[in-house]
């Protein structure tokens, strides 16, 4: 992996700027130094290739451009030379079926490379882009950034977790169906609170029901249109508790300030069996809803 620097914040480069989290970072990274979240710093963007059957890239492209700009943060003609300059990368890009083909392009550099929210589409891709981050030297690093939220941690049992049933807004994008645009900030929360070894998932029915293969049980659900509020419930062998997370910039401090200690620990954000369980599990639903029936899991 490539030095970082030993003094002063980390030089990200966003790769894609069409979602709501390229000014998000852009404003709490600040000047790394008296910001919300210090230790980084973002110093030039790619604006990202325009996806024309998706209108959170075709709609939003223009205005976030100009706001790119008031911000700042200077554009370049394609992510090779944001990752020329960069110390890190933050794949930022909403459509995520793009996210492995920049995955592609970027992991030579041996740069740190977050992939924003959704690694993957499918789990093929997710093994190809973790198999070329091992090839290449590069830090793959992923997660919701409700994974890294503080309501969450607090709430964490101590002991192992035996269910957990969350509720959040579970609305679908052009190309990402089921569980594959929102649905996946909660598949992540399940994952971070139960582990890997999803092995069945069951999406016919009101809820969203993924089974472990040693009986545990986590479920979702939540209405088809956006809001901004998960809630989630935990139960452990000795202890029950719950939390709320309120999406809005707030929310993403966590996530930010993770990604800052993986860049200079090199540890990774998430774990790469988690990483693989959660684009399978999506996967799995997607594929549940489609059938009709239950979906067995393939072993990450």
């Amino acid at each position: 992996m490539t030095q970082l620097p030993a003094g002063g914040p980390i030089r990200f480069g966003l790769i894609g700027i069409d979602s709501p989290h390229a000014p998000s970072f852009t404003r709490l990274f600040g000047d790394g130094v008296t910001s919300t979240v210090r230790g980084g710093i973002i110093t030039s963007a790619w604006a990202g290739a325009v996806s024309e059957d998706f209108p959170l890239s075709r709609d939003r492209i223009a205005a976030r451009t100009e706001q790119m700009n008031d911000l700042g943060v200077p554009l370049r003609d394609s992510p090779e030379a944001v990752a020329r300059e960069c110390d890190a990368l933050l794949v930022v890009a909403s459509d995520a079926r793009t996210h492995a083909g920049y995955f592609s392009r970027l992991a030579h550099f041996g740069k740190p490379i977050y992939v924003d929210t959704r690694f993957a589409m499918t789990t093929a891709d997710a093994r190809a882009m973790l198999e070329l981050a091992h090839a290449e030297n590069c830090l793959a690093l992923a997660g919701s950034p409700k994974r890294f939220a503080q309501e969450f941690h607090d709430s964490m049992v101590h002991s192992k977790v035996e269910r957990i049933d969350l509720d959040g807004a579970l609305p679908t994008q052009p190309g990402h169906p089921g569980l594959s645009w929102y649905g996946v900030h909660l598949v992540d929360l399940a994952v971070a609170a139960m582990g890997p070894g999803c092995a069945e998932v069951d999406a016919t029915g009101e809820r969203v029901v993924l089974r472990w293969k040693d009986g545990r049980v986590a479920t979702l659900a939540g209405p088809p249109e956006w809001g901004p509020l998960t809630t989630g419930k935990i139960v452990g062998a000795d202890a029950a508790t719950s939390f709320e997370i309120v999406a809005g910039e707030d929310m993403l401090v966590g996530l930010l300030n993770a990604v800052v200690l993986a860049c200079r620990t090199g540890a990774p954000t998430v774990p790469e069996d988690e990483i693989i369980s959660i684009v399978a599990i999506v996967e799995a639903a997607n594929k549940s809803l489609a059938s009709g029936k239950s979906i067995t899991v393939s072993p990450s």
